[in-house]
């Protein structure tokens, strides 16, 4: 359930380039981040160039080699924006945070998603072959990882 008492709409928002796309959510603390993929004969090319990027990224890591159905993350930063991209497959992202739920499904090619501090995330790769690129902006800390209350499975 909501904080407001609704169900949650298990996949409130699909992050794509056309369609019904929504900005932001939880207060913006949550928001879509415009990617510009570049096709051509030769594949597609997608550029992150760093002075037009939402954060100012310190680190980035990719996970791949993911099963499917497999589910990573499940956690919060107390102080470290994270942008995740789907460069390769589906990923199903599950967030939380004061109370509400929110599934948003991730797709190659398709928009990133900005998760602020505090915002609970988790990860469950779709698709085997599904890569995930995430830039950070802070340096890995452990010790910032928020568990917390929201380690549960999204329904």
């Amino acid at each position: 359930m909501t904080a407001s008492g609704n169900a949650p709409d298990r996949h409130a928002g699909t992050l794509r380039a056309a369609g019904k796309d929504v900005a932001s959510w939880f207060g913006g603390r949550v928001m879509r981040v415009a990617c510009a993929p570049q096709r051509d004969a030769r594949g597609v090319l997608l550029p992150f160039p760093f002075d037009a990027m939402p954060i100012a990224p310190v680190r980035a890591f990719v996970v791949s080699g993911v099963p499917a159905g497999t589910v990573r993350g499940g956690h919060a930063h107390v102080s470290c924006t994270q942008l995740l991209v789907c460069v390769q497959g589906r990923i199903e992202v599950c967030l939380r945070h004061a109370g509400d739920e929110l599934v948003l499904m991730l797709e190659a090619g398709a928009a990133g998603l900005l998760v602020a501090p505090g915002v609970w995330a988790r990860q469950c790769y779709v698709d085997a072959s599904s890569v995930l690129l995430v830039f950070a902006d802070e340096p890995y800390d452990p010790a910032s990882y928020l568990d917390g209350a929201g380690t549960a499975a999204c329904r």
